[in-house]
């Protein structure tokens, strides 16, 4: 038990409270397997209890903050980032997305668990295409590529037909951020992922039912009554995606191409 109590003091300054309960679960689960199995005496956390932490409400840019957001990034990454705030989805499954997943012409994106590749879930969804994200993805190169998004030209990628780098796309945004003087960082400004926060908090202002936008997102749905019994059809959800005020079109000021 000292043992543990060094090493999450050492990790605390570290890491998050979060990434503490689930360290302290895993070493926990861990040490039990190690007891069935006779690998050790006894497990020394067997009569802990790890207290978890409540999440903190973080919100996401404001609709203004992403217009100004997609006009300052250059047009290859400007497309990504208004599927990310149009649509609600994880950075990793946007890097995911195959060219046939997203239908201009049947205005769906579908994101699917592949193996390997498997959504948070498990789980496929269909998202509608917004008016507003699709000049967006009607730009995007139409080249044999596998994925629908890809990183540029490298000397190791030179067709530039790898799979898109979420972390540098995430450095590539606070980027962004910090020349337009909006706050970064996970505890009080936003990163790649409040993208995501922002379409829940948009959506559901608008009057969008929460169990749409959860469906859209791929949450879990809860274990309420409402929870279990609701269904979205495709048809509602095209209707509902109509009525969320993104506006239409998309920025047409002009950027750079460079690479960060």
């Amino acid at each position: 038990m000292s043992l543990f109590s060094r090493l999450r003091a050492h990790r605390r300054p570290l890491i998050g409270d979060k990434s503490i309960h689930h360290e302290g679960v895993l070493l926990k689960r861990f040490l039990g397997w190690c007891r069935q199995r006779k690998l050790v005496a006894e497990n020394p956390l067997a009569e802990t209890k790890f207290r978890r932490p409540r999440p903190p409400r973080r919100g996401g840019p404001t609709l203004e903050q992403i217009n100004v957001i997609l006009n300052a990034a250059d047009d290859r990454r400007r497309r990504i980032l208004a599927v990310l705030a149009f649509t609600g989805m994880r950075s990793g499954e946007c890097q995911h997305l195959h060219p046939e997943d997203v239908d201009i012409r049947g205005n769906w994106i579908h994101i699917v668990s592949r193996e390997g590749y498997e959504t948070k879930t498990g789980e496929n969804r269909d998202v509608p295409i917004h008016p507003r994200l699709r000049p967006f993805l009607e730009r995007q190169p139409n080249r044999s590529r596998p994925w629908f998004f890809t990183g540029p030209a490298t000397p190791k990628y030179p067709n530039g037909d790898h799979y898109l780098n979420t972390k540098r796309l995430n450095e590539y945004f606070l980027t962004i951020l910090k020349k337009l003087g909006i706050p970064t960082g996970r505890e009080d400004g936003f990163t790649i992922h409040s993208l995501r926060h922002s379409f829940k908090t948009f959506c559901i202002h608008s009057g969008i039912p929460r169990e749409v936008v959860d469906a859209w997102q791929g949450h879990s749905p809860d274990r309420s009554a409402g929870g279990a019994y609701y269904r979205l059809s495709s048809e509602e959800s095209q209707r509902f995606m109509t009525q969320v005020p993104f506006g239409t079109g998309e920025p047409a000021a002009p950027a750079g191409e460079t690479e960060v």
